[in-house]
């Protein structure tokens, strides 16, 4: 997933508190009250009142530097600059989340080897905070992610601007951005965060949506199903979604346990098919819904904003309501017909034309997609494919994936 992380300033706002109560009601996911000119005393009295906020809006709040304030406070995250972080032992005895600022990729080693759970790697952009000093750039960024397997977070001049070339950022543990002067000058910090985020979400996590592996354990046979997602995953799948039918609640959330470690192995999400309630017990990344299943609405209450909803669309209008519902996704079909659905209807090209161009979130065409079919969808517009028999009923379902991912990527980025 992609956070937007606040890092605040005073000198950048107006009104402090004011701007913290504003920024707590967007969809940030955490506010680090940096604030390092102050003595103990005064940022203790500041924090009391940035916790007082966070609390109301369900925030969590990272103290910096101020470690004792931390635990006068009772709060368990706490950010440190990379000098102070390693002088300190034994912080994870006294808090659940300790993280550092990097300056390069061997202090991000450091960090990870001496156990940061997360760093933020600056500063990417050019920005009036660092004047004078040139901004490492998005080529940085990709080498610390690349040098280590812990959250890494960008900083350093982000905005709804700069956020683009972070789409150039191809590593699963890009956690996210942290925000400082944008946020605290901003007058909607609202309006901004969601605006960072669905443009980075429309110039990146497209991505994921390329090769989405849907389980059948119908050609199972000695095998099991963890077997074959693997094999799936070590193809180049991007994506899996767990269809399971005709088994009890707990026989689920068993299989989905078992099979969203393994797709963390890979770093690739798991979206659980129609069922919202195993998606949340198993904390996977998201849903699909179709149309006789659960509201999008309902889905997104009980999931969060932050996790995957998928709908399935088989009109224009269908697609442009699951849009309007907050669907981050459509799945489309069947283009090919199938034989995995006994009432899966046929899908023209045209229909799938007609849908990609009517709305603005990515759309999955799905439906008898195999190797020897699947350069036909080029030129509809699809984000990806979604696959089911033409990966898991493949006797070699490594190379079968393998030469899908390839085709897939020759469709979407229209080569």
């Amino acid at each position: 997933m992609f956070d937007v992380v606040c890092v605040t300033s005073r000198k950048h706002s107006k009104d402090f508190l004011k701007s913290i109560e504003e920024i707590a009601k967007s969809d940030v996911s955490s506010i680090i009250l940096r604030e390092k000119d102050l003595t103990e005393a005064e940022y203790l009295t500041l924090a009391e009142d940035v916790k007082k906020i966070c609390d109301i809006y369900g925030k969590s709040l990272v103290i910096n530097s101020f470690t004792s304030v931390a635990e006068k406070l009772g709060i368990k995250s706490v950010h440190l600059p990379f000098s102070s972080f390693a002088m300190q032992k034994n912080l994870h005895s006294r808090f659940a989340k300790v993280g550092t600022s990097v300056h390069s990729v061997e202090d991000a080693v450091f960090a990870e080897n001496a156990g940061a759970d997360y760093i933020i790697a600056g500063h990417i952009f050019a920005t009036d905070c660092k004047k004078g000093l040139e901004p490492r750039g998005v080529e940085y960024l990709n080498s610390v992610c690349s040098a280590v397997s812990i959250p890494v977070y960008a900083i350093g001049g982000i905005d709804d601007i700069s956020v683009k070339e972070l789409s150039s950022v191809n590593s699963n543990n890009f956690a996210g951005v942290c925000v400082m002067s944008a946020l605290m000058k901003s007058d909607n910090p609202k309006a901004l965060v969601r605006k960072i985020k669905d443009i980075y979400n429309m110039n990146y996590d497209r991505k994921k949506y390329l090769l989405y592996a849907v389980t059948d354990r119908h050609w199972l046979g000695s095998r099991t199903l963890e077997d074959d997602i693997e094999q799936a995953l070590k193809g180049g799948a991007t994506l899996i979604q767990l269809r399971e039918k005709n088994i009890s609640f707990e026989e689920y959330c068993k299989t989905a346990y078992s099979v969203h470690r393994l797709c963390q192995s890979y770093g690739v999400p798991l979206i659980i098919n129609d069922n919202t309630e195993v998606a949340k017990s198993v904390n996977a990344e998201g849903v699909h819904l179709g149309q006789n299943d659960m509201s999008i609405i309902e889905a997104r209450q009980i999931l969060g904003e932050n996790k995957i909803i998928g709908a399935t669309a088989r009109t224009k209008e269908q697609a442009v309501k699951a849009e309007q519902d907050g669907a981050d996704y459509v799945g489309s079909g069947a283009v090919f017909g199938t034989s995995t659905k006994a009432d899966a209807v046929k899908m023209s090209l045209d229909t799938l034309r007609d849908i990609c161009s009517s709305i603005s979130i990515p759309v999955t065409a799905i439906g008898g997609i195999t190797k020897e079919n699947i350069l036909q969808l080029k030129g509809t517009g699809i984000a990806g494919a979604a696959v089911v028999s033409g990966i898991f009923a493949e006797n070699d379902i490594y190379n079968s994936t393998k030469e899908l991912r390839k085709k897939i990527e020759e469709i979407v980025n229209g080569k």
